[in-house]
């Protein structure tokens, strides 16, 4: 579009503007519409005024320094009625304008309110899942230390069995250095079972060191347990529970 285009819809807008002025302002065909000057009630003037806009309430005018909405309220009497101001008429198209305040402000109260509700619940949720999500770890180590005692339990009672076996084998024909899982001591025992006492040895020792080792399996869960039976409590705690 063209500077001439351009200009020539600009004229065509302020011309429009201006029609509503027609009764109290005289065009020039050269000049353009003649403006008017405004003093408003607060003491502002306007210079150069014209018309843009008009509504029940007030007007939209351009002046030398920009333009702005006023209300007919803000305006001297002549104003008031050379712009053919409507008291009635204002309050109405007022009463409206703040009824449909007052309806987006309750709507947009009711939405928030909506969202607040909407968190609040996804949040409890959230907190029941992780509870749980707590309770069932709690529940699996409990499990799993009662099955890590049995096993130490069966390991023990394994090399008990196996430490009796082997003084089983202990004749009064020779006495030797028996190197055992519990020390060194000074047992009897013969050749015809020293086979079986050797074994019985290397089964108590491999036994033992399993037992050591489920021991500290069992330890290793109770630390577990009370870490993840903390945290459960602190969760309930938190959740009013």
């Amino acid at each position: 579009m063209n500077h001439t285009a351009r200009f020539a819809i600009l004229a065509a807008v302020l011309f429009a503007g201006t029609a509503v002025f027609a009764a109290d302002t005289t065009k020039d065909s050269a000049k353009g519409p003649t403006t008017h000057t405004v003093k408003l009630k607060d003491g502002r003037v306007l210079e150069d005024a014209f018309i843009l806009d008009k509504k029940p309430n007030g007007i939209t005018l351009a002046y030398k320094d920009g333009c702005m909405f006023i209300k007919y309220s803000d305006m001297p009497t002549e104003f008031q009625q050379k712009f053919g101001y409507d008291p009635v008429k204002s309050a109405r198209y007022e009463k409206k304008i703040d009824d449909q305040k007052k309806a987006n402000k309750k709507a947009q109260e009711e939405q928030k309110a909506k969202q607040e509700k909407q968190k609040a619940e996804q949040e409890k949720r959230n907190k029941d899942r992780r509870i749980s999500q707590q309770q069932q770890k709690v529940r699996k180590l409990e499990l799993e230390l009662e099955e890590a005692k049995k096993k130490l339990e069966n390991t023990e009672s394994t090399v008990s069995q196996d430490r009796g076996a082997l003084v089983s084998t202990i004749s009064n024909s020779t006495r030797v250095s028996v190197d055992t899982p519990w020390g060194v001591g000074r047992i009897r025992t013969s050749s015809n079972n020293s086979a079986v006492r050797n074994k019985l040895m290397k089964e108590v020792d491999t036994l033992s060191m399993k037992r050591d080792n489920q021991a500290q399996d069992v330890i290793d869960l109770q630390l577990k347990l009370e870490a993840a039976q903390k945290t459960l409590d602190t969760l309930l705690e938190n959740s009013g529970k």
